[in-house]
């Protein structure tokens, strides 16, 4: 099994970790299944780790159930934590911006 770690998601090493058969199957079922194209789905599988590009976190539940793991062995990142300076700073930008008063 080859490690994909520039990948954002662990979807390509998942799949191929299925016999050849299933491999071909999936890849194409899965974007039928999840209401996504075909170039949607090789997206997700190929999105760099540097990307801002997101999958929904329905079809990373959905994916972690079909390979029986969890969303966070989908991911090949930590994402960054929120902090509560990150949180109030970009309220008091949002009030700043709009002019708003507390």
């Amino acid at each position: 099994m080859r490690r994909h770690i520039g990948y954002k998601y662990s979807i390509k090493e998942k799949l191929e970790m299925l016999s050849h058969d299933e491999y071909q199957l999936t890849v194409k079922s899965f974007p039928r299944a999840l209401g996504i194209s075909q170039r949607t789905f090789h997206r997700y599988m190929y999105t760099r780790i540097h990307e801002n590009y997101s999958m929904p976190v329905d079809h990373l539940a959905r994916l972690a159930r079909f390979f029986n793991c969890r969303i966070e062995d989908l991911l090949n990142y930590d994402p960054p934590p929120l902090t509560t300076r990150e949180i109030c700073t970009s309220k008091t930008d949002l009030i700043l911006k709009l002019n708003l008063k507390k």
